[in-house]
């Protein structure tokens, strides 16, 4: 027999835990199974505790409060190698729970999702969260964790190898936990997959709160990957931004003209490169910080491949400065009239001042990041990217 622990988080569920914990047990021992449930309390001021304990769990406590603490704790409190979590509220099916653990015991899978969208309705998931919310998250972990396929990264029902995700090195403490979970299961290339599964209507009052654990989830994604989310894109806005500044000057268009075409090149470039320039930057202090709160690896010694990296980054940077600043001069000559009308001296002003900018970015950037980051992702077996 398999032995499998369920964690359940909780926080005032004194109407839901105990029917959690029986429906648990019984499934545990109408499918043979050697199982325990856990309940990791969260500071609760009701009688769960209780509840939980009368219905036959064996109950934690956690002061730090968070989603990710209470189940952080009951994971390392497990001893057995296969742990399943869930919540305390009765949303989730835990008649699943022999299908969920199925593909570990075939050894398929590490990690398996209870993917719930399918099955969910008004009345158990707001529209916002079905259609909009978790899709959007969806993606965004899909993206961060090198392009895993999961359709529900949001499901907090789950069951996996309790040492593969130990190895991951969890530390978030709130919602974003799920998501922290996934993306580091995708780094350490860890087998996931999903299982249909339903979900119900909850018991009791629901702790989530929309607009701030999303923002969580964010700041959780931008920590374990500002490469995807702000360092490419904002290179790949600058990088289309000069393309579409040295058109614009090499052009014949009525430049004096607000509304034309080479006017409208010109506004866009411009934009494109503040917006690019400050997403390229806050990615690079992005990964500093991710560094320093332990979600990425540093390098103590800059090794061949990361001095290569600095030099070479450093060269195509310098060159595309000339290159730019070379054009500026050519677009200020005053022997330059067929690109630009006497009438149209403002407009020159404002790309020499931007050209200048972009030619200093280009410059000192490539020289910077590199000694602060390791550039693109890579996996190591634990989990963290380098």
């Amino acid at each position: 027999m398999p032995d499998v622990t369920l964690v359940l988080p909780c926080l005032n569920e004194e109407k839901g835990v105990g029917v959690c914990v029986r429906t648990a047990l019984d499934v545990f021992r109408g499918a043979g199974i050697n199982g325990e449930v856990i309940v990791v309390d969260n500071g609760s001021k009701d009688r769960s505790i209780e509840v939980a304990k009368e219905a036959g769990a064996r109950v934690l406590s956690q002061t730090q409060p968070g989603y990710g603490a209470a189940l952080r704790t009951g994971i390392s409190a497990a001893t057995s190698p296969i742990v399943i979590m869930a919540d305390a509220d009765g949303t989730y099916e835990l008649q699943a729970i022999p299908r969920l653990i199925q593909p570990i015991l075939d050894g398929t899978a590490d990690l398996v999702l209870g993917a719930r969208l399918e099955d969910a309705s008004s009345a158990t998931m707001p529209f916002l969260h079905r259609y909009l919310g978790t899709p959007t998250l969806s993606w965004l972990v899909r993206r961060a964790a090198g392009g895993i396929n999961v359709s529900d990264s949001q499901s907090g029902f789950r069951a996996f190898r309790r040492e593969a995700i130990n190895d991951l090195n969890l530390t978030a403490i709130g919602m974003e936990f799920a998501s922290e979970m996934l993306v580091c299961a995708g780094w350490a290339k860890l087998r996931i997959t999903e299982v249909p599964t339903k979900y119900a209507e909850r018991i009791g009052e629901s702790k989530l709160e929309t607009f701030s654990d999303g923002l969580r989830h964010l700041r959780q994604l931008l920590l374990l990957a500002p490469d995807v989310f702000a360092i490419f894109p904002g290179a790949g806005l600058i990088v289309l931004s000069i393309a579409l500044w040295i058109f614009s000057g090499g052009a014949i268009h009525d430049l004096s003209r607000p509304g034309s075409l080479g006017w409208f090149l010109i506004f866009f470039a411009q934009t494109g490169l503040i917006i690019g320039s400050l997403t390229w930057i806050a990615g690079v202090l992005l990964r500093h910080r991710a560094i320093e709160m332990g979600f990425r690896h540093s390098e103590r010694r800059m090794s061949l491949r990361s001095l290569i990296r600095l030099l070479t980054g450093t060269g195509v940077a310098s060159l595309l400065g000339v290159i730019s600043l070379a054009v500026l001069g050519i677009v200020s000559s005053h022997r330059a009239t067929p690109l630009f009308g006497p009438d149209a001296q403002h407009i020159v002003s404002s790309i020499i001042f931007s050209g200048t900018i972009i030619g200093v970015i280009l410059c000192v950037l490539p020289i910077i990041s590199p000694l602060m980051t390791r550039g693109p992702m890579e996996d190591l077996p634990d989990g963290l990217p380098r």
